[in-house]
């Protein structure tokens, strides 16, 4: 074999075995263990209390701005708006449709507030009463766990491009729905509700269609519309604010001259906050009643005309029980208003006709 070829075939070999002769200690060594593969448990959901603690600081703790759709389906209508808000009580609200209410901002900052018609050119203000009851502190979880059954689904859902939790809240009575939440697993503002009528149909859905967590700052006078009343042909319009000044429940009895009618419940609503307010002369009592996931106010005040009964403009007669009376029907809010000997009685409530029928034959029949 010519030199040449043996040393061509040598440095083939060569270059064949010498990765295996490098290798020899590593393929003699043991193999590492191969590394353990760990399964991913998921996170366990919250429960309904952990969640009813997170709605109720969320707006404490977040600013957001976002769309915001409220359909009223009993009457088929649609609104519209952007919603602004920044801890704590700073809010604007845009309003986009119907058409007939685009352009009007509703803009409070915690002390005042602002309601600007830019079709109208009008600009209403009022001073909001720095002692007035926060009706999220008038809310209880072992009121709405005493009257509902609560569910909250284990697997989170998306609404709006954000991680949500749905809650569901039914009566216990008939197991229809009377509300259901989808609350944001981070920030717990709910996202999307829906209110259901006293025979289970539904009756107001409020949802954002997209949320934006901590905008940009806000421009200096964004949240306060004073400046618009410099503006030449802006109407400005004082509204009067009286005073409301919180009471001890302890001391509710004996306002309105010891005459003060104070039920301490309403077919399951509880007395949880009262109030007094100067209107002229006359001092208006306000109840509140909650049963967990509700409020509905009690408001009474002395009759001017104790011989003759309160004529009331723009509600419908009717009777309650017994006692003649009378009712409207606006949007989701329904009002009852009657007589007793010495006072004249309003029950205010965003719940069904028959349910605030119910409230107010407890109160008629308490008294």
């Amino acid at each position: 074999m010519p030199i040449w070829l043996s040393k061509r075939l040598g440095g083939v070999m060569w270059k064949c075995i010498a990765p295996l002769i490098l290798a020899a200690p590593l393929l003699a060594a043991p193999l590492p263990a191969a590394p353990l593969r760990t399964r991913r448990i998921p996170a366990p959901a919250p429960t309904a209390e952990s969640l009813f603690v997170k709605v109720l600081q969320a707006d404490d703790l977040f600013s957001y701005q976002g769309r915001q759709i409220t359909t009223y389906w009993r009457v088929g209508r649609t609104t519209e708006v952007r919603v602004f808000h920044r801890p704590l009580d700073s809010r604007r609200i845009a309003y986009l449709n119907p058409e007939s209410q685009r352009g009007r901002l509703l803009v409070s900052d915690g002390r005042q507030q602002w309601q600007f018609d830019s079709r109208r050119r009008e600009l209403r203000h009022r001073r909001l009463s720095p002692g007035a009851l926060d009706n999220d502190d008038l809310l209880s979880y072992a009121l709405l766990r005493a009257n509902y059954l609560l569910d909250v689904q284990p697997q989170p859902r998306t609404w709006a491009d954000r991680r949500v939790y749905l809650v569901t809240i039914k009566h216990p009575s008939c197991h229809t729905l009377a509300r259901r939440f989808w609350v944001d697993a981070g920030s717990g503002l709910i996202l999307k509700r829906e209110t259901y009528r006293d025979d289970g149909k539904l009756a107001v859905t409020v949802a954002f269609t997209d949320i934006a967590y901590r905008p940009a700052p806000a421009a200096a006078g964004f949240f306060n519309l004073s400046a618009l009343a410099k503006r030449r042909g802006v109407r400005v319009i004082e509204t009067p604010s009286p005073r409301e000044m919180p009471l001890p429940l302890s001391s509710v009895r004996s306002q309105l001259g010891g005459r003060a009618y104070v039920p301490a419940t309403l077919s399951g609503y509880r007395l949880v906050g009262a109030s007094s307010t100067r209107v002229g002369r006359k001092t208006l009592l306000h109840l509140r009643y909650s049963d967990g996931l509700n409020l509905v106010s009690l408001f009474e005040q002395p009759r001017t005309q104790p011989r003759r009964p309160t004529l009331v403009r723009g509600m419908r007669a009717t009777r309650i029980g017994p006692v003649a009376g009378y009712v409207s029907h606006r949007a989701s809010l329904t009002t009852l208003n009657w007589d007793t000997a010495t006072l004249n009685v309003t029950l205010i409530g965003e719940l069904g006709a028959v349910t605030m029928r119910g409230l107010a034959l407890t109160a008629v029949g308490g008294k």
